[in-house]
């Protein structure tokens, strides 16, 4: 008998609103090797959710685990009950470890709606899915091929339905997700037909239906409600009426009285709370009920110039007869007091801290209430929360008074030209530089005043051009599609050497010595790269030797395999002093010295193993690339200037910082063209910073400054093409214009935009399709 997972079978359900869902899970293929001991355990856990992961699981079902492979073979089947339109599978894949917890191998998350139909005799259609990361720290690689479709109920072996009393329940509904009756509705959405109120004279609560003991209503994932007989365990769309002989009418009377208050109080607004006296306005407390005939309520129009802005798509605003305002949500057919604008400017920058309330005041400004201390403020207070302005500005004298020392040696030679020219397509930005780069025999010629030109634009370098030049060619020269650097194992912005660079490339080792000539350049020319490496990498710039510690910033599990290492006896282990490295799908072993595959790891001799382990890991395999790279820098940042940085701050020196804190742009920033920071335009400005996630800031700060990254000690360094320039907002335009930068300055030229929203879309559209320079920069 076939099991079926997933949601439970309604009875009249609505043709097509569930379907079965086959899922043939056949096998993985590379999967990453977690630590050091041999190949993994895997098995794959199929988890169906109701929308959002966040709504909750509604069943899940686990493969056999296949020992002791990369490659593990399942062809296991499984069939789920889902609603296409609201659900999702999630597969993730795990490596049972007898040490510690399960290992995560990577995850597989499939939306229903595309998938295709299997038709009778018809076979699934295999597909490959590259697994994905479910966080930065996850170490992924590989793929899952499964066979995944529809398939007809009625060509399906008998069936049983699996579910615990916990999965019959969709969706329990709470007082935010319940709105008014079906004959509430009928008034509400029929303001239009005259006979509205006449068909609701006279209804009270007492008509409200409720359901019988033993029953139990909730609403599923699409809103519906449905109805739960908890003696006989079963649910079905209709709602059940009470035997009339169960109870004596005294006693059920009663019942009903407390089932009719318990049924009322779920919802947030009925149809009498809209009469006259309901409710308080101020404090949105539920409104009491009045003995008087109930008339429709009227709709509200939204003004253009209202400052909220208008309103969601679908959502409508009615006046009761008493001239409350309450909002109507025709998409999910619910109501409430709370203004779904307000709403949706608390959820773009979280909500406000406790005590405080946003307000408008009469020009259309916003300003803000703290309850606590009975004062009112133009500053939105949630600037001061670094969760969203970002992290402080780590100021360190001792790294200034260091990079002060080092621009004051770094001097441009006298037999030099005043000059160096390089012109590049932006459509062969690499080779171009790379070709420009390489040829220049004597490194002193870099040190000259650089002068870029992209092809085709009229846009003339006076320092914005050359710091999008570097910026642009960071994301070349670190893309790891060209097979110079990879990303590490605990995430996919974080750099490394790629050991098999010479695969790739058979130039490889000139064009580390050019990227270490790029890298020496932005350091030499006050510039800063779009790329963040890891530690040991710096460390190797600094000179310094690489400890276990600094493993564990780059790949936490095999870390966890070392320290295991040190705090056991590893002897049971059977290892030795040879490692087993993967590269382009075959094992090769490398001995970490000599005859080291016949030397046993011991208790005695471990620390000397996971030294020559670091070693290997990070400098032996990598010593001729890494090489090229210093010999490239150091032609430009003498190796005895570079040596007084540690490696956080030759991280800094390369690439400023990675964080941009808002609070900070925002005290830095000056006003021009009668702009200043209390302007209704400004604030807006200042709103939609914070509403944008981290790469959307560091996207806005290169599309003004030509680069993403901010200088060590914060925006007040920030530098132009005449010496130190803060972030400059001056007015301009016309409402109907984009922003415009002048990167060369660090100024935005800023429309006075009749609305926040207006601003947000043209910030927007400006930010993420302008690219190049117009006249003189």
């Amino acid at each position: 008998m076939a099991t079926i997972y997933g949601l439970p079978e309604m009875q009249g359900e609505a043709p097509g609103t569930t379907r079965i869902l086959k899922v043939r899970v056949i096998e993985g293929k590379d999967l990453a090797k977690k630590d050091i001991f041999g190949a993994s355990d895997p098995y794959v856990r199929i988890k169906l959710f109701r929308g959002d992961r966040e709504e909750g699981v509604i069943s899940s079902v686990q493969t056999r685990t296949i020992k002791r492979t990369l490659n593990p073979k399942w062809y296991e089947d499984f069939l789920f009950r889902v609603n296409p339109r609201d659900n999702k599978l999630l597969f993730e894949v795990f490596d049972e470890n007898r040490l510690t917890r399960d290992d995560f191998l990577g995850v597989v998350e499939i939306p229903l709606q595309s998938l295709p139909t299997v038709g009778p005799g018809q076979e699934l259609l295999e597909k490959g899915f590259l697994l994905r990361p479910r966080s930065p720290r996850s170490r992924v690689r590989g793929s899952l091929r499964m066979a995944i479709g529809f398939v007809h109920e009625e060509n399906l072996p008998d069936l049983e339905v699996q579910q615990e009393d916990e999965e019959i329940s969709l969706h329990r509904e709470s007082p935010q997700n319940i709105g008014l009756t079906r004959r509430d509705w009928e008034m509400v959405e029929g303001n239009a037909e005259n006979d509205a109120s006449s068909r609701e004279q006279g209804q009270s609560r007492s008509q409200v239906p409720i359901v019988p003991q033993g029953w139990e209503e909730r609403v599923d994932a699409n809103g519906r409600v449905y109805y739960v007989d908890h003696i006989n365990r079963r649910t079905q769309w209709e709602m059940p009426t009470a035997p009339s002989s169960s109870t004596t009418p005294t006693r059920a009377g009663s019942q009903n009285d407390q089932a009719r208050a318990q049924f009322l109080a779920r919802r947030v607004i009925s149809i009498e709370d809209t009469m006259e006296g309901g409710g308080d306005d101020e404090t949105g407390a539920a409104p009491t009920q009045q003995a008087q005939p109930v008339s429709a309520p009227q709709a509200v129009q939204v003004a253009d110039d209202d400052p909220l802005g208008p309103l969601p798509s679908g959502w409508q605003i009615q006046k009761a007869p008493n001239g409350k305002k309450f909002y109507i949500d025709h998409n999910t057919r619910t109501t409430s007091w709370e203004d779904p604008r307000r709403q949706r400017q608390q959820d773009e920058l979280g909500p406000l801290p406790s005590g405080w309330e946003m307000r408008v005041y009469t020009d259309g400004r916003v300003f803000f209430v703290d309850h606590t201390t009975h004062s009112t403020q133009w500053e939105d207070p949630r600037l001061q929360n670094p969760a969203i302005a970002g992290p402080a500005v780590p100021y360190s004298r001792d790294y200034k008074r260091k990079y002060d020392f080092l621009k004051m040696h770094l001097k441009k030679p006298n037999n030099i030209p005043n000059r160096f020219e390089l012109k590049v397509h932006r459509n062969n930005l690499l080779e171009d530089s790379y070709r420009g780069i390489s040829s220049i025999r004597n490194a002193d010629l870099l040190k000259a005043r650089l002068w870029i030109e992209f092809t085709g634009e009229t846009g003339l370098d006076y320092g914005g051009v050359a710091r999008e030049w570097f910026f642009l060619l960071s994301k070349e020269m670190f893309n790891p599609y060209y097979g110079l650097f990879e990303y590490s194992a605990m995430d996919n912005y974080t750099l490394q050497i790629n050991p098999d660079s010479g695969i790739c490339n058979e130039d490889h080792i000139s064009y580390f010595k050019f990227i270490g000539r790029v890298a020496g350049m932005a350091v030499f020319h006050g510039k800063l790269l779009d790329a963040f490496f890891i530690r040991p990498f710096y460390k190797m710039m600094a000179g310094k030797p690489i400890t276990l510690q600094d493993m564990e910033s780059v790949d936490s599990e095999y870390h966890s395999s070392l320290q295991w290492i040190t705090d056991n006896d590893p002897v049971d282990l059977d290892l030795t002093f040879a490692v087993d490295e993967e590269s382009l799908g075959t094992t090769k072993t490398t001995e970490l010295k000599r005859n080291g595959a016949n030397i046993p790891l011991t208790n005695d001799n471990k620390g000397e193993y996971i030294q020559l382990v670091i070693e290997w890991r990070f400098v032996n395999r990598v010593r001729k690339q890494m090489d090229a790279f210093m010999d490239g820098f150091t032609s430009l940042v003498p190796r005895e200037l570079l040596s007084m940085f540690d490696e956080n701050e030759i991280e800094l020196l390369l690439s400023g910082l990675g964080d941009i804190n808002v609070n900070d742009w925002r005290s830095n920033t000056a006003y021009r063209g009668n702009y200043h920071a209390n302007h209704i335009v400004i604030q807006w400005f200042w709103k939609a910073v914070l509403a944008m996630g981290a790469e959307m800031r560091a996207r806005l700060l290169q599309f003004v400054t030509g680069t993403s990254r901010v200088p060590m000690n914060g925006f007040a360094h920030l530098y132009g093409s005449n010496g130190p320039q803060l972030f400059t907002i001056e007015k301009w335009g016309s409402p109907n214009a984009l922003p415009r930068a002048h990167t060369c300055f660090n100024r935005l030229d800023l429309p006075t935009y009749e609305s926040y929203h207006v601003l947000r879309s043209k910030l927007r559209t400006a930010v993420e399709n302008t690219q190049g320079f117009e006249g003189v920069d």
